[in-house]
């Protein structure tokens, strides 16, 4: 797997409640309500990205970026142990429900 999408990548500056680029079912909590963030809200993104690994779609779905802001505003996914996919270990489950 590659995962590249460089041409939104931006220099962090402490200031960045506007900066919100980013595809909104991979954006944290943080970006979608506008508040300063740091590089946490990376972590959540490859969160999003491995529970999409893990399941074949993502953890927060809406028909428009309303739709997915609320989701991800309104529920925290997290994975349960009798979710798990065949030959996915309970480790990998910890390590998504922790970075989302």
């Amino acid at each position: 797997m590659r995962i590249t999408d460089l041409g939104i990548a931006r220099l962090w500056n402490p200031e960045n409640s506007k900066d919100t680029s980013g595809t909104p079912g991979y954006m944290a909590p943080e970006v979608m309500c506008r508040q300063n963030h740091g590089v946490a809200v990376d972590y959540f993104a490859m969160g999003v990205i491995a529970y999409e690994c893990m399941f074949g779609k993502r953890p927060y779905h809406g028909k428009d970026r309303k739709e997915i802001r609320d989701h991800i505003l309104s529920k925290q996914v997290k994975i349960r142990e009798a979710e798990i996919p065949r030959n996915w270990s309970t480790q990998a489950a910890d390590f998504i429900n922790r970075l989302i």
